[in-house]
């Protein structure tokens, strides 16, 4: 079973895990199912202020990276990137494989933000706590062993269940609304956020469509929502055509609400503030599809509102669904220390 499609417990609120001057690992999202441990990491590397001139004068001077002594990794595994585990009951490590990745290489040595590492691991099902490992000697960090509390298996089962199938509360949009978008928004840094509501979906219909928060994160007075778009059958055919059409224009470059909707070939939400609908323009993700099947993850970022309760309109006119009206409200969840 496609585990896009299901919806489980919030296992970890997010924020940092681990913060030293070499590397901070922080929780983007974690999800506990009755069939996985979804777990998403950010790591970041401080910004290297050094110019290229001084690197490649560094190098030539035979000056060696710090690494760090090995205890749990096999001795033959060397890696470009931070690696993810579990001990299991015999103390043994289990080395996960990324299920997905992004990074980035950070900005010019004048500029503010390092090289970032961002993966997905699935782990088994797990319940109460697992120990975490996470390993990247090449850049000298040690290896490092976190504690993590996790929903237990009552909890976890109250939780999952299919996208097709959970609560939907829609509502009708208010008449007389002005509708605008607002800038596009730097994205917050994620990993040092607490996730402030559980997967929900906001909008579907039958098997056909369903428009679904994975993640709603809150950075101070920002939220990032990670929106997932997923159809199926000739709904599904008719946002390929557009999805994957020639010279498709970008959505998130549009000023006009209603083409912003229109061309999109995902999801749309705007945000409602009395009488208006500000739409946010989409940031990064990405989208696939093959016969009759599409999806489609994007990271939006907007303002938290001041009362806690994030008032939307979503839309998602390409796949069949027309503007409804969904209350969201925002609840803290505990945070957990950092290493």
């Amino acid at each position: 079973m496609d585990t896009t499609a299901i919806l489980g417990a919030v296992a970890h609120p997010g924020g940092l895990l681990v913060r030293r001057p070499e590397l901070t690992v922080g929780v983007v999202r974690a999800v506990s199912t009755l069939s996985a441990l979804e777990i998403e990491l950010l790591a970041r590397q401080p910004l290297d202020r050094r110019s290229a001139l001084e690197r490649q004068h560094d190098i030539r001077a035979g000056r060696p990276n710090p690494v760090a002594p090995r205890r749990l990794l096999p001795v033959y595994d060397e890696g470009i990137d931070l690696r993810v585990g579990r001990l299991d009951h015999t103390g043994r490590v289990r080395w996960e494989y990324v299920r997905s990745s992004s990074g980035s290489s950070g900005d010019h040595h004048l500029g503010a933000n390092g090289p970032t590492h961002r993966a997905v691991f699935r782990f088994p099902p797990a319940f109460d706590e697992m120990s975490l490992v996470l390993a990247w000697p090449e850049i000298g960090f040690p290896e490092t062993v976190i504690t993590l509390p996790l929903p237990d298996r009552t909890t976890v089962e109250r939780a999952t269940t299919t996208i097709w199938r959970a609560p939907l509360d829609t509502r009708p949009v208010p008449e007389g609304l002005t509708h605008h978008t607002v800038p596009w928004q730097r994205p917050p840094a994620i990993e040092e956020g607490t996730i402030v509501a559980p997967p929900r979906v906001l909008h579907r219909r039958d098997h056909e469509a369903a428009v679904v928060i994975s993640r709603l994160t809150a950075v101070g007075p920002t939220l990032s929502m990670e929106l997932l778009s997923i159809a199926q059958g000739d709904s599904a055919n008719a946002v390929i055509a557009r999805a994957f059409a020639r010279e498709q224009p970008v959505p998130g470059l549009s000023d006009d609400p209603a083409q912003l909707r229109a061309m999109g070939p995902d999801a749309s939400v705007a945000v409602l503030r009395g009488h208006e609908a500000v739409w946010i323009k989409p940031g990064d993700g990405s989208s696939s599809g093959g016969e009759q099947s599409f999806s489609s993850l994007r990271e939006l970022t907007l303002h938290r509102p001041q009362d806690d309760l994030l008032d939307l309109v979503v839309a998602w006119p390409l796949a069949g669904l027309h503007d409804v009206r969904v209350h969201v409200p925002l609840t803290g969840l505990s945070t957990h220390g950092t290493a």
